[in-house]
């Protein structure tokens, strides 16, 4: 049997209660994520390896050319194609060393065969020259590079695209994706490509709260505490970045596992309701029994359902987001993307 639990758009009293109820579970033991120094790697195997279309450096601050990149696949057809939509990928893994953009071949392989563009950004981490503020940075800059890649492929169209991250990839991928020329951060200059959606799963999407209940890795990537360093994280946690929200806002769909044993889906909720509460939109998913990388399972149902939430959002023509209203006046309803549990 498959188990759904779905969360459509909550009205702000709804979501002011949902925030109070996560604040008291945080004194729950069960309710955190373990603290640990353990770097998470997603738990698929895949016997097939695949190999991308071309390999896209960018130009880094004191660049590293084995990391300062993006593989670049593309769907069979695309020479015969326009405005193919791209979905950006941001591989996690702690911030640091033993995880790499490779993690994510498989999904980008799976996207392509939707007709999808992938753009799956290598980047440094603790331990191979970066921390911070380099891993953030080269973040950023690899998504400024869009425009250039898209001149280089003009089959591909920007207008349509969606900014995918895992785990620490997630946190990367909601501060860059939500940057704005008022809020460039980090001397970038005002950001070149601004996503249509923006897909978190598992993501910490709190740093600071994470931080404050033991999460050592957070603190290794920012050099410091929230309060050793508090700038830092006002900088680049997302939570610090939802209050600057507004309807112009990407859509943002957090995904998040209820037996997340690494990265608490409090991090979810609580990100989600300050989001919401500020103007921005989008949605919360919360599934019943799935793990910090389980979701990543090749056969699983669960991760099928997964790839076609990510294409889906890619390939949506933009309109009235999520969770707003219509210039008609009428409420748009968020598009039925259901994510299942496997069989218990």
């Amino acid at each position: 049997m498959k188990l759904a639990r779905r969360h459509p758009l909550l009205t702000s009293a709804a979501w002011t209660l949902l925030a109070a109820l996560a604040v008291v579970a945080l004194l729950i033991p069960q309710a955190s994520a373990r603290p640990t120094n353990r770097v998470v790697k997603p738990t698929a195997q895949h016997s097939v390896t695949y190999a991308p279309t071309a390999r896209i450096p960018y130009r880094a601050v004191n660049a590293d050319p084995t990391q300062n990149y993006a593989d670049l696949f593309l769907p069979a057809d695309y020479s015969s194609r326009t405005n193919i939509p791209i979905a950006v990928l941001i591989h996690g893994g702690s911030w640091a060393r033993g995880v790499t953009a490779r993690s994510f071949n498989h999904l980008a392989h799976d996207l392509t065969t939707r007709g999808i563009a992938v753009y799956n950004v290598e980047y440094r981490r603790v331990g191979t020259g970066g921390g911070w503020p380099t891993t953030f940075t080269d973040v950023g800059t690899a998504l400024d590079n869009l425009p250039l890649v898209a001149q280089r492929y003009p089959q591909i169209g920007l207008a349509n695209s969606v900014l995918v991250g895992h785990s620490a990839g997630a946190q990367l991928a909601a501060w860059a994706g939500l940057r704005t020329t008022a809020e460039p951060a980090l001397s970038l200059g005002a950001p070149r490509w601004i996503p249509s959606r923006i897909v978190s799963i598992s993501g910490p999407l709190d740093m600071r709260m994470a931080a404050r209940h033991g999460d050592s890795r957070i603190v290794r990537v920012l050099g410091g505490s929230p309060t050793a360093v508090a700038s830092r994280y006002r900088t680049v946690d997302p939570m610090q970045v939802a209050n600057r929200a507004d309807a112009s806002a990407p859509t943002f769909i957090a995904i998040h596992g209820t037996s997340d044993h690494v990265v608490s889906d409090l991090n979810s909720v609580l990100f989600m309701s300050e989001y919401l509460a500020h103007g921005g939109h989008g949605e919360l998913r919360l599934l019943p029994g799935i793990t910090h990388t389980s979701m990543f399972r090749g056969k699983s149902p669960t991760y099928a359902s997964l790839v076609e939430l990510i294409a889906t959002a890619a390939t949506t023509n933009p309109g009235p987001p999520v969770g707003r209203r219509s210039d008609d006046g009428q409420r748009a309803e968020p598009a039925e993307w259901q994510l299942s549990t496997p069989p218990q």
